[in-house]
């Protein structure tokens, strides 16, 4: 068979199938990887994108002893999770008996309580903090409170809860703390609950309080000149261990109902009557409900 010439319409035909073939081959390579966004609007393929970096390294983290999220740079109590503010150690002078010992500390303890172990070891019979103690914690400022105290200084309670002295009067056995040393007392022992004398401490103010209850109700009183009814209850009272006690009751116009006078005694009684105007005493010291 023989080749016959192409007629020139056939060859034109064929050019135009080629060219077709060709663009849409080339099409489909330009729109792999596309997206339907990309190929409908004619945006870049990803051979054109920009290639992705590395993520920074993260900074190292800072020094957290206690967790709190707090670093060690900046936490004024690096060691303290719940931060409650310490007071710093306190140097104290005490007498130890032989001499005075400078130091000796007092150091920060749990939940604001400060530690007196190493001072209570020494066994001092009095102590005094150089200068003042600046009030940090909630302890100190609840024991400021209760002291009564008006000067912003709590180093008197700071003594009195280092010294361990045989002699303390607080201590005495019967001792009743006066309305003035109860507040002391009771701050002293939010300072150092622990104290060795801590439960003598507790007994003195119970029985100073209940004096000051008998007083307060008009049955508890000293010397001088008391209205019955008004200033003092009538009822049945003791004194004791008394020298040059002199007692009378009065009735309205001053004059004497009965009269008692004594050098010395263990122990006095009298009955003061609700139709008494007045009663007096001198030298008789406390006199107190008879039990």
């Amino acid at each position: 068979m023989t080749d016959q010439p192409i007629p020139a319409l056939a060859r034109q035909q064929r050019t135009l199938l080629v060219a077709a073939l060709i663009a849409v081959t080339l099409t489909g390579c330009s729109d792999e990887g596309k997206t339907a966004a990309d190929r409908a609007t004619g945006g870049p393929s990803p051979s054109a994108a920009t290639t992705s970096t590395s993520p920074a390294p993260s900074p190292t983290a800072l020094a957290d002893r206690d967790g709190d999220g707090l670093p060690d740079g900046s936490d004024t109590y690096p060691d303290d999770p719940k931060n409650i503010p310490q007071q710093a150690p306190i140097s104290i002078d005490c007498d130890t008996g032989k001499s005075w010992n400078s130091q000796l500390t007092i150091s920060p303890g749990k939940n604001g309580r400060p530690d007196f172990t190493e001072v209570w070891l020494a066994k001092p019979t009095s102590c005094e903090v150089q200068g003042a103690v600046t009030i940090v914690t909630a302890i100190e400022k609840t024991a400021y409170k209760t002291s009564g105290y008006d000067d912003q200084d709590i180093s008197t309670l700071y003594e009195i809860c280092a010294a361990v002295d045989p002699d303390d009067v607080y201590a005495e056995p019967g001792f009743a703390a006066s309305r003035e040393q109860i507040p002391e007392i009771n701050a002293s022992l939010m300072l150092c609950p622990t104290h060795p004398y801590a439960k003598k401490w507790r007994e003195a103010v119970k029985r100073g309080q209940h004096d000051a209850d008998l007083a307060a109700q008009g049955r508890l009183f000293g010397s001088g000149t008391f209205r019955v009814g008004k200033e003092i209850k009538p009822g049945t009272y003791v004194t004791t261990d008394v020298e040059g006690c002199y007692w009378e009751r009065q009735n309205r116009n001053g004059a004497i109902i009965d009269n008692y006078f004594t050098n010395s005694a263990r122990r006095v009684q009298v009955t003061i009557r609700s139709s008494d105007y007045a009663f007096s005493s001198e030298r008789c010291g406390e006199w107190r409900p008879a039990l």
